[in-house]
């Protein structure tokens, strides 16, 4: 016996039997590989980095039975979206000369004239009862370019690239695509005659909805400090793209007030404004929107808006451009009908603040 444990001993000492403690050292932690693939994951897919997430994608299908059921479930939600983000007719955005293009926007596949040109814009012409042709314009250039896009704390914070912009443009053009598309038109002539300045706002206010839920995770985020610097009066756009970024701003900022425990991302202001409350606080969260956004808020988010966008859907032109926002407080597109209502948003807005202060 005694010979047995001497040669154990022995054995132990020169490597050739492992302790238990060994054997958990020299096994890989599968769980925390797991994990890390997973996070490759979300961050190729929150940050538009198309071009690694196939690999992440693959290498975490080997662990994926050490993925919880929750990271299972984003992995698929991730394999969907990102589809939709690049479809295969993507490419054509970025064509130097003139080409058709089929996006489906809203669940609708329709078609779209694309011309290349220094900048965005849209016409349409038709003949009779019939649209006879729908032309979209862009810069070419700006389509998936990975030049850096000026300059700026919040710019340079979210490595914003020129092809994120781009993003934004082409689908917010194909959102004003598709609002005239969708309509009759007979409905368009008239709505033209009657009141063209009703026209701009809901061309753009279906613009601006459109591209914050098509775009990808990382162009939404842009389209919110783009829309940010409207806000701050950065730049000379028209009174109907500002109202555009007013409603959007608002839905956000109904969003989070409503329960900001569930947007970890965003900070909210220290004090309440005494002035423009609404355009204060929406600003300000806007701005405020960490890089670090998780894919659970831009889930949230991007559901919030189809669930906007559907609400209200069938109402807002029959309602002169009424929308109604989550918190059950309306929004008009055009300023002079919406002081009475912006009036009842401020003082939500500043209850809100305060319970959160509490």
């Amino acid at each position: 016996m005694a010979y047995a444990v001497r040669v154990w001993v022995l054995v132990v000492a020169a490597g050739l039997v492992a302790t238990p403690g060994a054997v958990r050292a020299q096994t890989p932690d599968k769980t925390a590989a797991a994990t890390a693939a997973f996070e490759k994951i979300v961050s190729a897919y929150l940050n538009g980095k198309w071009d690694e997430l196939p690999n992440a994608q693959r290498e975490a299908n080997r662990y994926v039975a050490r993925l919880t059921p929750k990271q299972r479930v984003d992995m698929a939600y991730i394999r969907t979206t990102a589809l939709e983000f690049r479809p295969p007719w993507w490419k054509l955005c970025r064509s130097t000369v003139p080409t058709k293009i089929r996006p489906r926007i809203w669940g609708r596949t329709i078609q779209a004239n694309f011309k290349p040109a220094d900048g965005a814009s849209i016409s349409g012409s038709f003949d009779g009862p019939r649209w006879q042709k729908v032309e979209v314009c862009w810069n070419p250039s700006l389509v998936d370019n990975t030049s850096p896009q000026g300059s700026g704390s919040a710019i340079r914070d979210h490595d914003v690239h020129r092809g994120d912009v781009g993003e934004v443009v082409v689908w917010q053009q194909l959102g004003r695509v598709h609002f005239m598309a969708s309509l009759p038109v007979k409905v368009i002539r008239r709505l033209y005659a009657e009141n063209k300045h009703l026209v701009a706002h809901l061309e753009w206010y279906h613009a601006g909805v459109t591209g914050l839920y098509h775009c990808s995770p990382k162009a939404r985020r842009v389209t919110m400090l783009l829309h940010c610097s409207t806000l701050q009066g950065n730049s000379s756009s028209s009174e109907a793209y500002l109202r555009s970024c007013r409603a959007l701003a608002a839905l956000f900022t109904a969003l989070v007030l409503e329960d900001p425990s569930k947007w970890p991302s965003v900070t909210l202001p220290y004090t309440t404004p005494e002035q423009e409350i609404e355009k204060s606080v929406s600003t300000y969260l806007y701005a405020n929107v960490s890089p670090k956004w998780t894919l659970a808020e831009d889930r949230a988010f991007r559901t919030a808006v189809q669930t906007f966008y559907r609400a209200n859907a069938d109402c807002v032109l029959k309602n002169r451009g009424k929308l109604m926002l989550p918190n059950h407080l309306p929004f008009m597109l055009m300023e002079p009908d919406d002081r009475e209502h912006q009036a009842k948003r401020d003082e939500w807005i500043k209850k809100q603040l305060e319970k959160a202060a509490q």
